[in-house]
Parts: C-alpha cells; structure tokens; sequence
C-alpha cells in the first residue's frame, strides 16, 4: 500500500466516511464497503464533482445536495506531487504492492501497479471521491426522500454516516494535503459556493426571528420552570422529574423549522443541565461528564422524535439514579462509604474483602461488620448485586454478546453470570434482554 493510500484509509476509518479513488470507469478501494452510495450508483452526482474540478483542479469540489448531505471530490493528475515516491518505490521494490478490496463482492485482491492503474497512466487523472455525509440524522420519510433521489426501490435505506460540516471540511482538508492540493477552508468553502445565502439578507433574517420569538415566548419554558426541573434532578427525584419533564414537552415553542432538529437541541441542553445538576447533587464530575458523553452521542443515533425524547428521558431518570445512590452512600459511614466507591472503581476485577481492608487501613472483620450492619446486605451480596445492576444497563442499552456482558462485569464464567442475574432479577440475561433491550439495538 503507497503511502497516499495508507493515509487516506486512516482518514476513512476515523471520519467513518467513505473514500474510494474513480478513473476510467472503475473504483479502486482500500477496504470493504457495503452500503450503498451515491457516488458509485449516481452517475449525474458524480460527473457534476468531475465537471467542478475541471473548473479548479487544485481545489477539492464539494456538492452539499438538498438532504443536507456532502458529497467531495478531488483531482488527482498524472503530475501529482506522489508521482515522485511512486517512481521511487518501483525501483526499490520492483513495482507498487498493497491489499486492497474489490468493491464487486469484497474480493481481495492486489491493487494496481502503476503500470495497470488507469490513475496512473500518462493524461489519465483519477479523482478521489469522499462521501456521504449527512449534515444531520433523518427520520424516515426524509430518508426515503434520500434514496428516491439516488437510488431505486430495491436499495436497504441505510442511514449515512453524520457528521458536522466542519469535521467534513477536516477530512477534504486532509485528503487535499496529502494528494498534494490547497487547503485553505474559505476558498474551498467559497469556490464550492458553499457560502452562498448566508450573508444574504442576515439583518432581516435577525429581525424576523427575533419577531417570530417574541410571538412564541410564551409558549418557552420560564426560568422558574427549569430551575424546578434542576432541583429535581439534584434531589434524586426522578419520577417528579420525568412528570414535569412532560408537562414541560407540551409547552414547547419553536427552536427551528426542523422537528428532528427541534428535539436534538433540546435533548443537548436537557442533558447539559441535567449533568450539572447532578453534580450539585453529589455525583462526581467525572461520572457526571461520563454519563452525558454517552447521552449525546446516543442522541446523535436517534431518527424520530419519540427516540429523541425517550433518549432524554433515560439521560434524566439516571442522573437522578445517581444522585440517589449517592445521597444513600452519603448516610452511611464513611468507611462503608469508601467500601462502595472501591467496588464502583473495580467491580470488572476480582474484589476480595481483604484488599478493600488493606485499602481502607482497617480490619477485614470490622469492614464486614459495619458494612452489614449500616447497608443491611453483606459486602458479597453488594459486589454481586452491583455487577448485576452495570449487565443489566448493557444488556439493555448494547448489542455485545450475553457471554462478552458478564465477562466485562467481572463474573467468572457464563453459568454464574447466568445463576447470579436470575436470582436478582428473575430472568434470565437473555430473557431480560427481549423485555427489556432498547429497540434501538435490535
């Protein structure tokens, strides 16, 4: 594999976007890739980025399509600045060598020597093309929409990878750099005419928005009505929360065109605040900021609002969750308490009674007593019902296998994961996965 190539296989996998290298016809890929894209099946969408490269060969063309979706291309002429190194490894090795998989199946095969590749060939260019890329998710009839555009009916409507429109220009920016082009992000930004309608008519837009608001105010939540939301979460009150959440919900004015949109916003600032809140309330920052990240980017995955809302109602009920289980060990000593945060830091370990006793610099004997006597359950019986409380959230809210779950929770085989969950929950993993999973993850 030439070094170009190396480096722009990387920049797929982390920008989770596609890149495939087009010339004479043919598509030549560095891996694997097996859900549909325009840029292969469209025709027209492809010849219109060639056509724009045409006009300014040593800027990436970029195509954002009405679906808020990217597209990219960029040239790659006999003359590139690699034509060096390519020479230079031919010599040195006696041609060019890399695996490379065919798009026609996924069979393995060698990619071309320059000898064999069009790309390579003298006047014959290749472009690089990047995409797609979704700006935003889509519900299901905008996706239909999506693929009605590109594609016939037969197609699988797999959702396109999302990604920001300033990561996307990271990528072309990168991938630009290294096949030897410019990078500078306004001209690209402003030869693609990616700019136009965005300056245009700014101050009438400011003032239509800002009468359009003063019409809605009513219908935004107040100071008042959020600041009891945030007590609630403090306080560990879920189901207060959840109950106002509601009341709440039917209230909302309007934060943008898009109800896709509306909800993702809404979802972003309700776990923000929920987060800090729940460190008002004891909860450590770090498992705090832990537990938003993952919110967020679950709301990334979500494709209608129901998803949505049920996605911030989760984020809510666990913080509060924790807040309560912290305000419990808070009651208790301050050893049982240091006991508790032991076994939340190493429960995926092997926990023994002497190592949390030589952690706290007391007895075993007396760490038994007193953390029976103040929890009412024995330390054992906490480990087990603790790892069962952390399967329980992954069998619900992950697609990793029931053996991989209790191995990760620190249980030592499958039989006891299989025993010890049903004597807490009276199921099965796997009975409690089918009640209970997100459906999301099915």
């Amino acid at each position: 594999m030439r070094n170009f190539e190396f480096f722009l296989d990387k920049l797929s996998e982390l920008g989770r976007v596609e890149i495939t290298c087009y010339s004479h016809g043919q598509f030549w890929d560095l891996h694997t890739h097996t859900g549909f894209n325009p840029l292969r099946e469209n025709t027209a969408l492809r010849d219109r980025l060639i056509e724009m490269t045409a006009k300014h060969p040593q800027l990436p063309a970029l195509i954002r399509d009405a679906h808020d979706v990217l597209f990219a291309a960029i040239l790659w002429e006999d003359d590139s600045v690699y034509n060096s190194e390519i020479a230079a490894g031919e010599s040195s090795a006696g041609g060019i060598h890399g695996d490379v998989i065919s798009p026609a199946g996924g069979a393995h095969q060698t990619f071309p020597s320059a000898a064999e590749d069009p790309s390579q060939k003298s006047g014959s260019p290749a472009w690089f093309l990047i995409g797609p890329a979704a700006l935003h998710s889509m519900d299901v009839l905008e996706l239909h929409q999506y693929y009605r555009t590109y594609a016939d009916s037969s197609v699988t409507e797999k959702h396109p990878p999302v990604l920001s429109f300033a990561r996307f220009i990271s990528m072309v920016q990168i991938a630009a750099m290294v096949l030897g082009k410019r990078t500078d992000e306004e001209e690209i930004i402003r030869k693609n005419h990616l700019d136009a309608g965005i300056s245009a008519g700014l101050a009438a837009d400011q003032v239509q928005f800002s009468l359009r608001q003063e019409e809605e105010e009513s219908a935004h939540h107040t100071y008042s009505d959020e600041q009891a939301l945030l007590n609630y979460v403090r306080e560990g009150r879920a189901e207060e929360a959840l109950h106002l959440n509601m009341r709440l919900d039917q209230q909302l004015g309007q934060m943008s065109q898009n109800r896709i949109m509306q909800w993702r916003k809404l979802v972003t600032v309700s776990v923000a605040l929920a987060s800090r809140a729940a460190i008002d309330g004891g909860v450590s920052p770090g498992e705090a900021y832990k537990l938003s990240d993952y919110y967020l980017q679950k709301s990334d995955t979500c494709m209608d609002v129901p998803a949505l809302i049920a996605c911030r109602n989760q984020a809510v009920r666990n913080f509060c969750e924790r807040v309560a289980a912290q305000k419990e060990r808070r009651a208790c000593s301050g050893y049982v308490q240091q006991c508790c945060e032991y076994v939340c830091q190493h429960y995926r370990e092997k926990i023994l009674l002497d190592d949390i006793a030589d952690h706290l610099h007391i007895s075993p004997t007396y760490l038994s007593r007193i953390f029976s006597r103040e929890m009412k359950i024995r330390l054992q019986e906490y480990i087990s019902r603790f790892r069962v409380e952390r399967a329980a959230n992954l069998l619900k809210y992950s697609d990793e296998s029931i053996a991989r779950i209790g191995d990760y929770v620190g249980f030592p085989s499958q039989s006891y994961f299989g025993n010890t969950f049903k004597r807490y929950t009276g199921m099965t993993p796997g009975q409690y996965r089918e009640k209970h999973q997100n459906s999301s993850f099915r």
